[in-house]
């Protein structure tokens, strides 16, 4: 079977690592994978093992610090196309029997151009089922929250149309793919979608639709050593540990300067920063005894000694922070990772520090602005409170337990877009 892997690719790797644990389980079971990535990602997946198509895209990224408004799409509509259009030239060269994209963010344009079938790793807030408010959260069943979710979703609904409908409409003419979405729902109605994380964390309300399925948190092991202990990078083994992992959401410089030279102050702590791939390490200070910096670290294994997680609520990071019952401190940088810090909240299981207005979504690089303005004392203080409060690892165990009942993702993945995948193959025959 062969299987084209499409995931956006711009700012950090979130979404290729995503597809890279699903793509290594098909590839033991002895299908033909093919990527689409940009040109600056494309060796990163070569050395992962996989082969990509032609020289890469251009990079296009939808959390610019500078502009994360309509009018990037419009500035940069020649690198969407660009981007685009790299799909659908895969699938027109390697001819999939299906095509897997993390996240679609347009739906599936490639397949519907192309009549291929198209499946998407997506998060439950992109959904319209989502039982929440995308940026907002507001997930519980109870009253408070229903009524919340009962204004406030067509609101939402309102100004994602408004502003951004009619782009990606523009992108489906450009392209010569029908049909185009009429409504935000349209998006990924017309297609499976594996949500990777559990309904206690993002759960969607009532839906006819047998095509959404939960396979759980995915873990891609390239990162992962067994043998890893990070307490081995330490003196004094016998502090708490704060794990800090921005991802690829921080794009100033500042900010991190500002960030170390707190806790270079903060002794009492062992302390693990990630900068992630916008920044070369050489550009900061040297370690410390009880500050140890790197681009990468093994998550998993950081997460399951760490005391604490601070990030900006990436899914990722989120994920293995929960995997091993760990409190989070959020600084979310975009709308996205704000609904996943404001979940965290409602469940106990950590703090949003830059909490987000129904507004925000329409003014996106202001609200990053904001995550950027935070003074670090006032989150060194946060952490300090979080780590003398009980409540934060008793609920952090109890969801724990919750979660790692729904363990290897990657195989029912895989198990999902061969069935897809054949069933495709059936109704074109």
């Amino acid at each position: 079977m062969k299987i084209l892997f499409t995931p956006y690719s711009g700012g950090s790797i979130a979404h290729i690592v995503r597809s890279l644990a699903i793509a290594d389980e098909l590839k033991s079971r002895g299908h033909e994978i093919l990527f689409t990535t940009t040109k600056n990602k494309k060796a990163f997946i070569e050395n992962s093992g996989y082969q990509v198509y032609g020289d890469g895209h251009t990079e296009v990224n939808l959390n610019d610090e500078e502009d994360q408004s309509i009018n990037y799409f419009i500035k940069n509509k020649n690198h969407f196309i660009n981007w685009l259009s790299d799909e659908i030239k895969a699938a027109q060269d390697f001819q999939p029997d299906i095509i897997v994209n993390s996240p679609s963010f347009f739906g599936p344009i490639a397949g519907h151009k192309l009549g291929i079938p198209y499946i998407t790793i997506l998060n439950a807030q992109w959904l319209h089922e989502f039982q929440g408010v995308l940026g907002l959260s507001y997930s519980n069943k109870n009253s408070h929250h229903s009524l919340i979710r009962k204004i406030s979703k067509p609101i939402f609904t309102y100004k994602f149309e408004k502003v951004y409908l009619k782009q990606i409409q523009e992108f489906y003419k450009e392209l010569g793919a029908d049909p185009k979405p009429k409504r935000q729902r349209d998006l990924h109605s017309g297609n499976p979608v594996l949500i990777p994380s559990i309904p206690e964390f993002e759960p969607i309300g009532r839906t006819k639709r047998k095509d959404i399925h939960y396979i759980g948190p995915l873990f891609w092991r390239g990162f992962e050593a067994d043998s890893f202990d990070p307490l081995l990078l330490f003196k004094e083994s016998n502090k708490p540990l704060v794990y800090i992992s921005f991802g690829g959401s921080v794009f100033k410089k500042q900010t991190y300067e500002k960030l170390i030279e707190s806790l270079s102050q903060k002794k009492e702590w062992n302390i693990l920063l990630s900068l992630g791939p916008n920044f070369a390490r050489e550009q900061f200070i040297e370690d410390m005894d009880h500050l140890i910096i790197k681009n990468y670290f093994p998550g998993l294994k950081v997460a399951e000694h760490a005391d604490i997680v601070i990030n900006t609520a990436g899914h990722g990071t989120v994920m293995q922070s929960l995997w091993n019952g760990k409190p989070l401190i959020t600084i979310p940088h975009n709308i996205d990772q704000s609904t996943i810090a404001n979940r965290l909240e409602e469940l106990g299981l950590g703090i949003n520090l830059n909490r987000a207005k129904i507004s925000d979504f329409t003014k996106r690089e202001k609200y990053a602005q904001k995550a950027n303005e935070i003074p670090w004392h006032t989150i060194i203080k946060c952490v300090e409170q979080t780590l003398d409060n009980p409540k934060y690892k008793e609920n952090g165990k109890k969801f724990q337990e919750i979660l790692r009942k729904y363990d290897n993702a990657e195989k029912i993945g895989a198990d999902l877009i061969e069935q897809y995948a054949k069933k495709g193959r059936k109704e074109n025959d």
